[in-house]
């Protein structure tokens, strides 16, 4: 057991003698806060800084560094044929989910209604899945390295807030 002249001086160990330490100590604590904050506001900065990067255009962010103008263009537009064209596609797919996902929220859904709709679905889905792989073969015919990535946007495969827990058939609706 110490006696209570050690347990004094082990105490005097750890508090500040001067005036001058008491300053150090605080300028020290001070400086961290100042520092951490710059660095939190820095990485903040910084992440907002790379929102909004990109054109959109998958495959087109990177590779593009390597592209013609030609090639850029010739893709843009073969990009912008493609949204053209499956417009229509798309709208009817959103549709028929939504038709889909207010028959499956009655409280007594009705089969073959709910069935006539999934086989629409599928059948537009296809349809809109062999437009896509034709697109992507024309992409890359203009450039061998591009690569579908998120940049589609909506109506590229699954439609906006599906997920789980929030899919036409079953979990929880969050709308």
């Amino acid at each position: 057991m110490l006696a209570s002249y050690e347990a004094v001086s082990l105490v005097n160990l750890y508090l500040p003698k001067t005036r001058e330490d008491v300053m150090k100590k605080h300028l020290f604590s001070r400086m961290f806060v100042v520092g951490a904050v710059v660095m939190l506001m820095g990485f903040g900065l910084n992440a907002y800084a790379g929102m909004g990067k990109g054109t959109g255009n998958p495959g087109m962010d990177a590779a593009s560094a390597n592209l013609t103008d030609d090639q850029i263009k010739r893709m843009e537009t073969e990009r912008n044929a493609f949204q053209t064209a499956t417009q229509g596609n798309r709208q009817q797919l959103n549709e028929k989910r939504l038709a889909l996902q207010a028959e499956l929220a009655k409280q007594t859904p009705d089969a073959a209604t709910c069935a006539a709709l999934q086989k629409e679905i599928s059948d537009l889905q296809s349809q809109f899945d062999q437009k896509r792989l034709t697109h992507i073969l024309e992409m890359k015919k203009i450039d061998p390295n591009f690569t579908e990535g998120r940049g589609m946007g909506p109506g590229m495969g699954h439609p906006m807030g599906h997920g789980m827990g929030n899919s036409p058939f079953g979990g929880k609706q969050t709308n």
